[in-house]
């Protein structure tokens, strides 16, 4: 008879299974713990965490706590108290709905859960390994929940090789936490590592002065509140203002009904609002909460329920994109903060704000002063910042071979004809040739025998100080310029650690800078090539624009990127109007530096038309 090669798995096996499916790390089991005690009417969440959440997960709440045989039943796989039939799925009210997010957890770690309602005299305790219920008990405790995960994955050594650094693991806490509150400022909320409160959020009156909690008043006063209401749909929220806008998208959160989402759709209807109103390649803040009928949108999509559908997705897109554009239309008037005041809860009728991406603190993104090099102004107004050109380059004449842009088969063979027939259009000395003047703020327009030259000021500079940085750190480092005095630069508490981890990367960009508390950073010096003047402003896009990992990995090609990073956010934008002699200086440097004619992305740095296009599109 044949061996039976389909078999069911183990109920221990498949319950593993769907832990990695709903716990991939530490923080999804923080969320789905801080979630659980926001359904059960919590009005205060106390969050603990030890190594990273790997060692210790605490989450501890005021909320409406259970029995002991519910206590009991909640850490079975769809054990749920939210749902109760197919139907209930087609309008879900509750953050969590599916009963596995509990039973994964306790699957994979040492689980040990307190609870009592405020009618019962006593709590319970029940402690369960592997899944596995060991003990229960009586316990004494105050009403609401308490649940301690220790050593999560130490049955799955797999999943916990896979877990990032340290202080990886806590970032990705903070920012799951903050998306929470920022969601629910009717809340008190409290996280600490290892010891460390890192967030201590009393209740708010609006998401305004959440907002304003978590990421520090400098940037909370630059957030313009929008509310626009339409049939089945309600967007409202907070946009930072024009003049406002950051290196990456991590400033933007998106809720539906209370819950955080990251929906491509509703982040490009934010982008488009902004479309010619910030730099293009930088990203704005905003906070968007959209409230529709829950029939109307699809929560069961993800194990994780990051993801939604929506029934009429084009109709939301415009809404959110009217809602913000039109605020952005009128950039005087106050915020109405009233708009924003004591939305309900998730679990209620009526849909709540919920939260989605940031970082978390006094400021994680940059506290944003304006960007000094960037097109975030008219273009016929004057930066303060000046364009910084250090004449360090070599005087000698830098060469380079011309692009080719065919294949010249003649030329292939080496013969004379072919040299001589066509000899290449040779590369342009810039600084020899007439300047005409500035277009758009943007674009250098040079005479020259055979037509018209535009240089990209933004490329031109870019590739300038890109070479004397590569030049620096190759004779020894790169060279920094003393401030006259240090400048505080405040972290967002999600990422921290991760800066400081990165102390070692910055100073060799340039930067001096040393640790001044838990979440700031003394600004001491910059790099030289672009001055101290905006240092602070460098710093925090470099550590916007910093990736999980820090600044590591991939050796000197992978650094060499963050040159061109640090290259990128330091030099001159388009919309920025150059002085004439600012313009004869950065042609002469970059007559001096090598591949002169892109930028370090590859990018061209001039355009040439020809004189006889020019004639013939005049009809000559």
């Amino acid at each position: 008879m044949a061996e039976h090669i389909v078999h069911i798995l183990p109920e221990q096996v498949a319950s593993q299974i769907a832990a990695g499916e709903v716990v991939e790390r530490p923080a999804s089991a923080v969320k789905e713990l801080i979630e659980n005690s926001l359904d059960a009417g919590a009005r205060s969440v106390s969050v603990e965490i030890l190594g990273g959440g790997s060692a210790l997960i605490a989450v501890a709440d005021d909320g409406s706590g259970m029995t002991r045989a519910d206590a009991i039943l909640s850490l079975r796989r769809h054990a749920t108290s939210k749902i109760r039939s197919a139907a209930d799925l087609s309008a879900i009210r509750t953050l969590g709905f599916r009963g596995e997010a509990l039973a994964s957890i306790a699957s994979v770690s040492h689980l040990r859960m307190q609870t009592r309602r405020a009618a019962d005299e006593h709590g319970v305790e029940v402690a369960a390994d592997a899944g596995n219920i060991e003990d229960t008990r009586t316990c004494a405790m105050a009403a609401g929940t308490r649940i301690e995960v220790r050593q999560l994955f130490f049955n799955t050594p797999a999943r916990l090789k896979f877990l990032k650094t340290l202080a990886t693991e806590q970032g990705a806490i903070a920012d799951a936490f903050q998306r929470i509150a920022l969601a629910n400022h009717h809340i008190a909320f409290r996280l600490a590592a290892d010891g460390r409160t890192i967030f201590d959020l009393p209740r708010a009156n609006s998401a305004l002065e959440r907002f304003r909690q978590v990421f520090g008043p400098k940037i909370a006063s630059r957030m313009l509140a929008f509310d626009l209401d339409r049939p089945g749909i309600r967007a409202q929220g907070l946009a930072a203002t024009s003049h406002e806008s950051f290196a990456t998208g991590r400033m933007i959160f998106t809720f539906v009904n209370g819950r955080s989402v990251r929906d491509r759709m509703l982040i490009r209807a934010i982008e488009q609002a902004y479309q010619t109103l910030i730099p293009r390649g930088r990203h704005p803040a905003a906070l968007l909460f959209v409230e529709m009928r829950h029939e109307d949108v699809d929560v069961n999509v993800h194990p994780m329920k990051t993801e939604v559908r929506f029934r009429n997705g084009g109709a939301v897109f415009e809404v959110v994109y009217r809602a913000i554009r039109d605020r952005l239309a009128d950039q005087t008037e106050p915020a109405p903060v009233a708009t924003l005041v004591d939305t309900p809860a998730a679990g209620s009728d009526t849909p709540a704000p919920s939260s989605d991406d940031a970082a978390t603190g006094p400021v994680t993104t940059p506290p944003t002063d304006e960007d000094a090099r960037g097109g975030d102004s008219a273009p016929d107004r004057r930066i303060d910042a000046p364009l910084r050109l250090v004449p360090d380059a070599p005087t000698e004449k830098a060469l380079q071979r011309p692009l080719s842009l065919a294949y010249d088969r003649d030329a292939r063979g080496g013969g004379a004809t072919a040299a001589t027939a066509h000899p290449p259009a040779p590369i342009p000395m810039y600084s020899r040739l007439r300047v005409i003047g500035q277009i758009f703020a943007g674009y250098i327009a040079l005479e020259t025998e055979e037509g018209l030259l535009l240089i990209d000021q933004h490329a031109a500079h870019e590739r300038v100080t890109f070479e004397k940085l590569r030049r620096e750190l190759r004779d020894g480092g790169i060279r920094t310029q003393a401030m006259l005095a240090p400048v505080s630069v405040e972290l967002s508490p999600a990422r921290a650690s991760q800066v400081h981890g990165a102390l070692s990367e910055l100073r060799a960009m340039g930067f001096d800078v040393e640790p001044f508390g838990p979440t700031t950073l003394l600004l001491k010096g910059a790099p030289a090539v672009f001055g101290p003047e905006g240092g602070a402003k460098l710093l925090t896009d470099m550590i916007e624009s910093m990736g999980d990992g820090g600044f590591r990995g991939g050796g000197e090609a992978a650094f060499e990127n963050w040159l061109k990073q640090l290259a990128c956010h330091g030099s001159v934008r388009v919309g920025r109007v150059l002085e004439l002699a600012e313009i004869h200086s950065l042609l002469a440097e970059l007559d001096r530096t090598e591949f002169k004619t892109n930028c370090p992305h590859g990018r061209p740095v001039h355009i040439q038309f020809g004189r006889g296009q020019i004639e013939r599109m005049f009809r000559r």
